[in-house]
């Protein structure tokens, strides 16, 4: 395809700009001249001869606000920024001459345009050469983060900036998580303005409304704990949040690029008005991501063994189904054995390194102060790991983890179930 759209007309050489909707070829898109003059151009018509367009002048703001999904396509037909625009009659006979009529704006109803609340399919650039580009993904949303302090430097730190936003993103993975979707933070840009990133996130929208009460209730200095617990949102990752925000000293604004609201202030006043309550409730709760889901330990010891020689981990070198390799892989970072990027850690060479004996002792011992290990104790209210009774699983998660099902609840207790019988045998109190 060439990405010339129609050559030496009266408002210039129009060339394709990006492409919105395609149907066999573009349907709705936007073209430019020679002298960087916009236009949104919109199928409407067909007969024997030529097919028939609508070309509407369009600022660039106005077409970014399109492009952005702020803009429904009917209001992009509709509210036009002048007074009129062009319906041209384009010939398939390339010889003859394009058909133009000038049309006052409120002549775009004489046709049918789309219902309200339609938004374009995807924003396709074409290149010069007529080919298509790679999808152009604008962000749906922003953190605005500055100190929260004016004495002193006013100026943010990368490891202030990266530390409170890992913190949101963890927080996002366990909303994800609790909702059973999938998606990701993804950077799209920055900008001046104390710190702003944009980012992608086309689930977040799901989860503006929670966020924006839970926002109110802060700014209150209300009870967010029923709150917290109804709404399923993950107690430790919004108190690391806060944790974050209070070590680093900042202020934080999440808002929509979609609507321009405010979805989520935290101040770090706000952060450590809850931190103290929140801090001691968090190391009692558990998230549905703490709970291990890999019964055979001897499994988990092998994986970490696969880990450590440097092979990859399949079927073949950990002697586990594709599918279980995920579940052993997150077994071993509960343990602490490997990181978070999967990488073995001190205990991990250690437990390597050592006779069965002795990998199970290591195991025990982590078992015991890993977070769910310890909130059981804690819960429990006994002193070690010894003195858990493994048929308290299920009741302990009943009651202390509110990201799961009842259903999944069952399920994942009798993995806890399992480690806790199996590694009092081995565990010996410091």
């Amino acid at each position: 395809m060439s990405n010339i759209f129609l050559q030496n007309t009266m408002l210039g050489t129009l060339s394709y700009k990006r492409v919105y909707e395609f149907y066999e070829e573009p349907r709705l898109f936007s073209v430019e001249n020679e002298v960087n003059t916009l236009f949104v151009v919109y199928w409407i018509d067909e007969d024997d001869y030529s097919d028939s367009w609508y070309i509407i002048p369009v600022s660039p703001s106005r077409l970014e606000m399109i492009e952005r999904k702020r803009i429904c396509i009917r209001d992009a037909l509709t509210n036009q920024e002048q007074p009129f625009f062009y319906q041209v009659q384009i010939p398939y006979d390339r010889k003859l001459q394009p058909i133009w009529n000038n049309k006052e704006s409120k002549q775009v109803f004489d046709l049918s345009v789309p219902v309200a609340g339609l938004f374009i399919s995807s924003v396709v650039p074409i290149l010069k050469n007529g080919k298509v580009g790679e999808p152009i993904s604008y962000s749906t949303h922003e953190i605005h983060l500055e100190k929260s302090s004016k004495k002193g430097s006013n100026n943010l730190v990368l490891s202030h900036v990266s530390y409170v936003c890992d913190m949101f993103s963890d927080l996002y993975d366990r909303l994800l998580e609790t909702a059973k979707c999938k998606d990701k933070l993804r950077p799209v840009d920055a900008r001046p303005g104390s710190f702003i990133i944009s980012f992608q996130a086309n689930e977040l929208k799901s989860f503006e409304d929670s966020l924006k009460e839970l926002s109110r209730l802060i700014e209150q200095r209300a009870d967010i704990i029923p709150y917290i617990i109804d709404k399923s949102i993950d107690i430790q990752s919004l108190t690391d949040l806060l944790q974050a925000v209070v070590e680093t000293g900042t202020n934080m604004e999440l808002s929509s690029n979609q609507t321009g609201d405010n979805v989520f202030v935290l101040t770090k006043a706000g952060a450590e008005f809850y931190l103290k309550k929140l801090s001691r409730l968090a190391s009692l709760t558990v998230g549905g991501h703490q709970i291990p889901q890999a019964d055979v330990l001897d499994n988990v010891y092998k994986l970490v063994e696969v880990v450590w020689s440097g092979d990859h981990l399949t079927s073949v070198t950990t002697g586990l189904q594709e599918r279980h390799i995920y579940y052993y892989k997150h077994a071993a970072k509960v343990l602490g054995l490997l990181d978070d990027f999967g990488k073995v850690t001190t205990s991990g060479q250690q437990l390597v390194q050592s006779d069965k004996k002795t990998r199970n002792k290591i195991a025990a011992r982590r078992f015991e102060v890993s977070h769910i290990g310890w909130a059981w104790i804690s819960w429990s209210e006994v002193e070690n790991l010894s003195q858990v009774d493994p048929d308290s699983a299920l009741d302990f998660l009943v009651s202390q983890c509110h990201s799961l099902s009842r259903d999944t609840i069952e399920r994942r207790s009798t993995t806890i179930k399992h480690w806790c019988r199996e590694l009092k045998k081995h565990y010996t109190p410091l």
